[in-house]
């Protein structure tokens, strides 16, 4: 008698944990979030250097694009959406979103999404936030979500409206084009300084300051004998200063009394010429 097969159990395989509302990372529109809520959550409890950090880290900027001046470009982009996010009081999972609507609409103006050799334009980038944040405003589940509120998704077109769309061809050209960098090499030749004159051959210069005699020193005053002297021999400062203004005057009224006379004899010349 055959002996009996012994049933082979077959593996279990393990069910997949059910995603809470915090660690969702697509939504039933079909939107991937490339960031779930906790990560909004931990991005916006660290300060800026360390939010630049982790998200670099999160969303693998570093492999997906290696030039240091474009990674750091999207990783602010990306950064001053979520600030602008908790500026104006949304949700954890509502940063989430409007982060995964801003990084499509990146994608599609860069050409990464599609792999074109070109991006998208800017009236092509607006339709497409256009429906994606249309989509998320509307209460009709699966397609629809009332994931943001008319006044939110109002603020949130003013906001990318003023800021990437107006922009738009610059924040193209830094996701497409890679940042030049020239660089210039000179060849200065410097002469060799002159040997300085050798101090065995010095010789003391004669002073130009003149000597201090009994006529010309000074007694801490800063006018010396010689000049108190002078001074002392002519007239009062003040009369000699009032004399040259009266003269002044005086030259000043001969030379206009000149002038009045030469004016009312041309006038009488022009009055005898027309009679």
């Amino acid at each position: 008698m055959a002996p009996k097969k012994v049933p082979v159990e077959e593996p279990v395989e393990p069910e997949e944990p059910e995603l809470v509302e915090g660690d969702e990372t697509e939504l039933e529109t079909g939107l991937k979030l490339p960031l779930t809520p906790n990560d909004v959550g931990r991005v916006w409890s660290l300060d800026c250097a360390a939010q630049s950090k982790l998200l670099t880290e999160l969303l693998g900027l570093e492999a997906a694009h290696p030039p240091v001046a474009r990674r750091e470009i999207i990783c602010d982009f990306h950064l001053f959406n979520l600030s602008h996010s908790k500026m104006q009081c949304l949700t954890q999972r509502q940063g989430a979103v409007f982060h995964a609507i801003m990084a499509a609409i990146l994608d599609k103006m860069a050409g990464w999404a599609d792999g074109a050799s070109q991006g998208a334009s800017a009236s092509e980038c607006f339709n497409e936030f256009q429906r994606l944040l249309l989509i998320h405003s509307v209460n009709d589940p699966p397609s629809r979500l009332p994931i943001f509120g008319v006044q939110e998704a109002r603020r949130l077109t003013d906001y990318t409206s003023g800021t990437l769309f107006k922009h738009f061809l610059l924040y193209q050209f830094c996701a497409r084009s890679e940042r030049d960098v020239e660089t210039l090499r000179f060849s200065v030749e410097v002469e060799r300084p002159i040997l300085p004159p050798a101090l065995a051959n010095a010789r003391q210069k004669p002073s130009r300051r003149p000597q201090q005699t009994p006529e010309n020193q000074d007694d801490g005053t800063g006018i010396s004998t010689e000049e108190k002297t002078a001074g002392g021999a002519g007239e009062d400062p003040s009369e000699e200063i009032q004399r040259i203004v009266e003269e002044k005057l005086r030259m000043t009224e001969a030379r206009l009394e000149a002038k009045l006379a030469q004016r009312e004899q041309q006038f009488m010349e022009r009055i005898a010429k027309k009679g």
